[in-house]
């Protein structure tokens, strides 16, 4: 660890958006940029291998596994919450999915009060950043750092999946981030190889590289230092001390949707009378801090299956796993390497507009509880998510310590469209799974099973099963109104020299995963910090 206390500029946290935010200002080498990440270092095996990607989500050191509270609308149930708690973030632990969004969702986001930011300037910053197997096309790029590619061997069942969207008149889509969403179609990786290519290995490394960054982690910031209406550092504890570290330009926090708000608040930085419960002296009047929580609510219909060319564990899969587990040990690739959430599908509920408003994953393996639970046989699972929720949360802090993790309420289904929307879903999931193309390995449905028979009966599924889809946006919203937090640059409002900067300040959540929008504005909030400067 460096013995610096002072540096240009200090980003609180190493995940995808502080990532790029780091590359993009070390290019000058006069400026130095100090990244404060409260997780280890990403060197475990399990977050480059593919296949050990349920051993990062459903826990372990490098995650954050939060709770929410009790969802009234889901039989007051807690949501487990995973969050990447390691360089690089959640893009160390998720399904390394590449999706932008749509088109229409940038739009609408300078329609809301983001002034400058549209499709036409984060599609070039889309292809900037992207390096893309197929090769570049209108849509995408070859020359950027984050590594995107297919899924090499796709398993049997995938390609049934896709028979089946076949057999019930939907289109293939071969590029979710083409011209359009709707169809069925592969989905592909932020990976480089046999590994994953997290946003540590496409911006921070090269950015560290460079010599002007120094990276600390298990970095716990208490706060952020406000003097005079201005953020001049922060306080944090480093290998067991607090320390203060001084920022000569900016404060940039990088956090994501759960610890960004949490910080401002912790700071004084939020609503006077949420701040005053938990024991913390308002600073800055913002009650946007930590409202408008927005997320993706998922669902999944699971099919027992007769063979073992499904995933999952089996005496007759036992030889098979084994001599997998052998090859990636010895060789470093092989059927471990490849990512067992292969297929997808962008597809309307009866309430969507012109945009598709369901979003499909397909696993040839049964999975339940975030992998989180062993489930011993074969079979399938197809997810589904509502794109496009009107329900709104809070992230709110309970106390003053800041190492008590804030009150998560996501409030699902608070607005009625948005159960009409994932029950329309989970209808489409089981005509899927009882399509011809699986007739021969089908066993059965497992879940919601066969006395599911009506849509009350699918309400009932979906509030004793639906999960999050690890989404979470919104909680600093960007651009004008009374609950916005920064303006279009990122800047906080009512505080000089402090940003936030990442998923938190999209003001709607798009239409798809969150890992690639949220690199985009970083890419471009980075470009106008540099331009501030």
């Amino acid at each position: 660890m460096s013995n610096a206390t002072e540096f240009d500029y200090i980003i609180v946290g190493a995940g995808s958006a502080g990532c790029v935010v780091a590359e993009s200002l070390s290019r000058d080498r006069d400026v130095s940029i100090c990244v404060l990440e409260a997780g280890k270092p990403d060197t475990s095996p399990a977050i480059r291998t593919a296949m050990l990607l349920a051993k990062v989500v459903s826990g372990g050191p490098y995650n954050w596994a939060y709770e929410t509270e009790p969802q009234k609308n889901l039989n007051d149930r807690r949501l487990f919450w995973p969050r990447g708690k390691t360089l690089g973030g959640s893009s160390s632990i998720n399904a390394m999915h590449y999706m932008r969004g749509a088109a229409e969702n940038f739009d609408e986001w300078g329609e809301m009060g983001a002034e400058g930011w549209s499709w036409r300037d984060a599609l070039e910053r889309f292809k900037a950043m992207e390096c893309q197997q197929r090769g570049a096309d209108a849509y995408h790029g070859v020359d950027g750092p984050l590594h995107v590619q297919d899924i090499p061997r796709l398993n049997p069942l995938t390609e049934a999946f896709f028979e089946a969207g076949d057999q019930l008149q939907y289109p293939r889509n071969p590029d979710f981030n083409g011209d359009k969403q709707y169809g069925f179609g592969p989905y592909q990786m932020t990976m480089k190889g046999p590994r994953r290519w997290s946003a540590a290995d496409a911006f921070l490394r090269p950015a560290m590289a460079r010599g002007n960054v120094t990276v600390i982690t298990e970095a716990l910031v208490h706060r952020v230092i406000l003097e005079n209406g201005r953020a001049t550092g922060v306080s944090a504890e480093i290998a067991g001390d607090t320390t203060t570290l001084t920022a000569r330009k900016e404060v940039i926090l990088s956090g994501g949707a759960i610890n960004s708000p949490q910080l401002l608040q912790l700071s004084g930085i939020g609503d006077p009378d949420w701040l005053k419960a938990a024991g913390v002296a308002p600073e800055v009047d913002l009650p946007g801090v930590g409202r408008n929580l927005q997320d993706h609510l998922d669902i999944a219909a699971l099919m027992r299956t007769k063979s073992s060319v499904a995933l999952g564990y089996s005496w007759p899969r036992m030889g098979k796993n084994m001599g997998d587990v052998l090859r990636w040990l010895t060789r470093g690739d092989g059927d471990f390497t490849v990512n067992p959430v292969q297929g997808g599908a962008f597809l309307s509920s009866s309430l969507a507009g012109e945009l598709p408003d369901l979003q499909l994953v397909f696993i040839p393996s049964l999975s339940k509880d975030h992998g989180r639970e062993t489930v011993w046989g074969h079979g399938v699972t197809l997810h589904v998510c509502h794109l496009y929720p009107e329900s709104r949360g809070e992230i709110r802090i309970k106390s003053a310590d800041p190492t008590q993790y804030p009150a998560i309420d996501p409030n699902y289904l608070d607005k009625e469209g948005d159960l009409t929307a994932l029950i329309d879903g989970l209808e489409i999931t089981r005509r899927i799974l009882a399509a011809p193309a699986f007739d021969g390995e089908r066993v059965e449905e497992w879940l919601p099973g066969p006395d599911a028979t009506t849509r009350d009966d699918l309400e009932t599924d979906i509030r004793a099963r639906a999960e999050t889809l690890y989404h979470p946006t919104s909680t600093c919203v960007m651009g004008k109104g009374e609950l916005a937090v920064v303006d279009p640059e990122c800047r906080v409002y009512g505080v000089k020299n402090l940003r936030v900067v990442d998923a938190s300040v999209m003001p709607r959540l798009v239409g798809g995963n969150t890992n690639a929008p949220t690199m985009m504005i970083a890419d471009k909030a980075a470009e106008m910090i540099r331009a501030s400067a």
